[in-house]
């Protein structure tokens, strides 16, 4: 961060003194900041470093990181990343999110129910490509040309694997750069080991994004092909020893997205719209599940994972919500856009070649604002909250897209996509009637609060009806909790559909027709405008500072570098590790610092001056959560799960003062799987007991 936020954190009582390296940047592997690394730390990663951890880094396509473990297709992850997963395999008699889960044979494992894991192969350039069929475009016909050469591309990506091969165009630098990634595509994913929820978000949310930190925010999935455990030469190694203080430490994750290039009026829209309008919605979410979890202890089983991940998003937009709200951050980033600007504005070419872009993005803005609540409440589905019309609006607007060209369909119905889509939609997984219809009336209130009685969504959908009334009716009464009918109905394609009387389809057709037409105005007057704006930006960016620039996240596979280093807290040293002594310190008789069991019966056998978790200054965000931190050598010492509190405003700047990166240390790892959970074979794969 610059001199003006820097000041305002000073003044704070956060920062610390200037760092030694500058570790901001999340890198594309074909951009790795080679002069930084070999300068500032001695090292200089060969070609076949990058590709052997390039594949053994992993992506849960659900939005998590992960890395391979073992050559048996042992992936280490976070267990907040497979809690939907261990929620699937629960039930009432057997409760794995609070009693964990170890398969002590590989028979044991459980089919993880709708989870794919993407390994990346390679990566092309294709901006030449894309540019052609986009010169000269603006408007619908931008968009159009762009949708449809991006499904192309995909497709002969993929070919014909597509049941093994997944293809994603990746925008890079706000579409200044466009590059394919391959994938290789396992979707049967099994669960290994799983701690208890009390072991592996033990502090809860009172704890959440703060350190000092006592979480085995671990678990172990095992990727299966064929029926059997893939075989993969490339893995990283577990030292149980971990990373010194001050020690080089990479992470390779897939970070979710930043917005660290954003226009001012980009950012004042977060601030003044996106932000509050979530913040405020999920809060109210918030005390709905926490009134639902209250009724018994089987509701508080069914809302846990959901009430977690509430708090989670409303701790890290609160954050972000925050650093907008900083005079010192939006004056320092006012000054960047004021240089960037001058500096084009500055010559008369330049004037000519990239134009006012940020002009038209602030129009843009204007009617992205006029839009937003319609197209969150509607499209999104925040006005529709419920299982069965989530899978109702897969069939119906599914059945719909699959008939037309690929080039034509919506993105996330492309050929290319359509494996994953699958998955999800004929995942076995549970359903509770009861919280679906607490969920559904909620949030079709709160469609007709944000929208309005008059409006004609909101009219069509309720009519004389309640949101009591009518979420009642299609939960009691829609079979789309089979997943073989939904098989059948995909398979059915329209025809099916158009016959279907179930209420959740017939709900998600009237939802279908009023949201296809706010995705196109979105899709034809605002996104590609904005686009073609953004691109220009970007041209602009390369000629005034080119790659040295690190690319905005895009869920899509980087390296960022950094060290094991604490920071100062008004004036208080915050030191890098915590250990096994300070969680049975910090341990009560009370939620949510109530120790599981099986740690209170283990805690004599412990090491208690094993360390637990650790913070480094790499450079992360949302995404990131179950990154591998390895050192040069490619040994895993470290699992990331979480920033600090400090780290928030990650998603629009970045200082290494403060902003710290949270992980699991191995030796954590370690004691637990050896003395807490005698995962024998677990250990022995990892090779642990070195």
């Amino acid at each position: 961060m610059r001199n003006a936020t820097r000041a305002f954190l000073i003044a704070s009582g956060l920062a610390m003194a200037s760092p030694l390296f500058a570790a901001e940047g999340m890198w594309t592997l074909d951009n790795l900041p080679y002069a930084d690394l070999e300068k500032n730390y001695k090292f200089k990663p060969t070609a076949e470093w990058v590709q052997k951890s390039m594949r053994s880094a992993v992506r849960l396509a659900g939005g998590c990181s992960g890395s391979f473990v073992s050559p048996d297709g042992l992936v280490l992850t976070n267990h907040h990343c497979v809690i939907s997963c261990v929620e699937d395999l629960s039930s009432k008699e057997q409760d794995l999110v609070n009693n964990g889960f170890l398969a002590k044979t590989r028979n044991e494992e459980k089919q993880c129910p709708g989870v794919e894991v993407n390994r990346l192969e390679k990566t092309e350039d294709v901006t030449a490509r894309m540019q052609k069929a986009l010169t000269g475009l603006t408007g619908k016909a931008f968009s159009d040309a762009k949708k449809a050469e991006q499904s192309r591309i995909e497709k002969e990506c993929v070919g014909d694997a597509g049941d093994k091969r997944r293809c994603d165009i990746v925008e890079l630098y706000g579409g200044g750069q466009y590059h394919i990634y391959q994938y290789t595509r396992y979707q049967d994913v099994r669960l290994a080991f799983s701690p208890e929820y009390a072991a592996g978000f033990f502090g809860g949310d009172p704890d959440n994004f703060n350190f000092p930190r006592y979480n085995l925010d671990m678990s172990l999935l095992r990727v299966y092909a064929d029926g059997k455990p893939i075989s993969n030469k490339d893995w990283f190694p577990i030292n149980p020893k971990g990373a010194k203080e001050n020690e080089l430490v990479m992470t390779l994750g897939h970070p979710g997205t930043t917005q660290r290039l954003l226009t001012m009026s980009e950012l004042e829209t977060q601030r003044d719209l996106v932000l509050p309008f979530r913040l405020i919605l999920a809060s109210e979410y918030r005390g709905l599940l926490l009134q639902y979890s209250r009724e018994g202890t089987e509701q508080a089983r069914i809302a846990q994972t959901e009430l977690t991940m509430v708090e989670n998003g409303i701790k890290a937009r609160t954050g972000m919500f925050q650093a907008l709200l900083s005079p010192a951050v939006m004056q320092q980033k006012r000054d960047d856009e004021t240089a960037f600007r001058n500096w084009v504005n500055a010559d008369a070419t330049r004037q000519q070649q990239f134009g006012n872009p940020w002009q038209t993005i602030s129009n843009t803005q204007t009617a992205w604002r006029n839009l937003y609540l319609d197209f969150v409440m509607i499209e999104l589905g925040m006005g529709s909250m419920s299982q069965q019309v989530t899978w109702a609006r897969t069939l119906v607007r599914g059945a719909a897209e699959r008939e037309k060209a690929d080039a034509e369909r919506l993105r996330e119905f492309s050929q290319a996509a359509l494996p994953g889509v699958q998955a999800g939609l004929f995942a076995e997984t549970p359903l509770y009637p009861e919280f679906e219809q607490i969920k559904l009336s909620w949030s079709l209130s709160k469609l007709r609060e944000k929208l309005g009685v008059d409006n004609p969504v909101v009219k069509r959908i309720l009519g004389k009806e309640s949101p009591e009334s009518l979420a009642q009716k299609i939960v009691t009464q829609s079979k789309l909790g089979d997943a073989a009918l939904r098989k059948q109905l995909w398979e059915g394609g329209a025809a099916a559909i158009k016959n279907s009387n179930d209420p959740a389809i017939e709900l998600a057709r009237l939802l279908d027709e009023y949201g296809r037409k706010l995705r196109e105005q979105y899709d034809h007057q605002i996104e590609p405008v904005q686009k073609a704006a953004i691109e220009q930006l970007a041209k602009a960016r390369f000629a005034f500072k080119g790659t040295a620039v690190y690319p905005d996240a895009t869920f899509s596979l980087r390296l960022s570098h950094g060290v094991i280093r604490g920071w100062d807290e008004r004036g208080t040293p915050v030191k890098p590790f915590t250990d096994i002594s300070g969680l049975f310190s910090r341990a009560t008789e009370y939620d949510p610092f109530k120790l599981a069991n099986t740690w209170v019966s283990a805690q004599k056998k412990l090491d208690h001056k094993a360390r637990f978790n650790q913070v480094s200054t790499n450079d992360i965000v949302g995404g990131n959560s179950g990154s591998p931190l390895i050192n040069a050598k490619g040994e895993l010492v470290g699992l990331i799960f979480d920033g600090n509190i400090q780290s928030l405003g990650g998603s629009y700047f970045y200082d290494e003062a403060v902003n710290r990166a949270v992980s699991v240390h191995p030796a954590a790892m370690t004691e637990a799987l050896k003395k807490v959970y005698k995962a024998d074979a677990l250990v022995k794969e990892l090779k642990l007991g070195r």
